[in-house]
């Protein structure tokens, strides 16, 4: 994470949610009041703004917004709203981390909620997310090399139409049918 919040300031932070906002279920109020009581638990909580590709999140709104009242993502499960699920997942698993998205009015500007917020960095996101994403970028680099080599390959040609030089175009034109060629059987396997 890219800042580090201690668990008195979490602690301290949940009490003046808790105090000030009304949550859209109370399962997801006594969660948040178990996590604020279990120091081991709270410390590895963190309040993210962006959580989509953490393996295990808890997503709580409060009534005045119109977001989904509770929502629990654990990688290679089904999402649930069932808190209870939750709680017991927390309770099994006090070591791992767990990411927790609050949605309630004038979050973007509430100094509180960002006093507890951290970071995220790219080395917290999930090895099947970044092996995908680098996979994709290989692909796009790719992608553009051949398209740079094709179009260098079709300047030879134009340049070579527009001198009348009739040799220069045969070659250019068999560099470029054959560069076409090896596209194809590339794509097809």
């Amino acid at each position: 994470m890219g800042t580090i919040v201690s668990v008195a300031e979490k602690k301290h932070f949940l009490r003046w949610f808790l105090a000030n906002y009304d949550l859209q279920s109370r399962e997801a109020e006594m969660l948040l009041r178990y996590m604020m009581t279990r120091d081991n638990v709270l410390q590895r909580v963190h309040f993210v703004d962006n959580f989509r590709h953490f393996s295990r999140v808890i997503v709580v709104s409060t009534t005045c917004v119109h977001v989904a009242p509770f929502r629990y993502y654990r990688r290679n499960k089904p999402v649930t709203t069932d808190v209870e699920q939750a709680f017991i997942d927390l309770y099994q698993h006090p070591d791992d981390d767990v990411y927790v998205g609050l949605f309630f009015k004038d979050r973007s500007t509430c100094p509180e909620y960002a006093a507890v917020l951290e970071e995220t960095t790219k080395t917290e996101m999930d090895p099947a997310v970044k092996e995908l994403l680098s996979l994709q970028a290989e692909w796009v680099i790719d992608q553009s090399l051949r398209s740079f080599h094709r179009k260098q390959l079709m300047q030879e040609v134009d340049r070579a139409l527009d001198s009348g030089d009739r040799m220069a175009f045969i070659m250019a034109s068999r560099r470029l049918i054959e560069f076409d060629q090896n596209e194809l059987v590339a794509a097809s396997t």
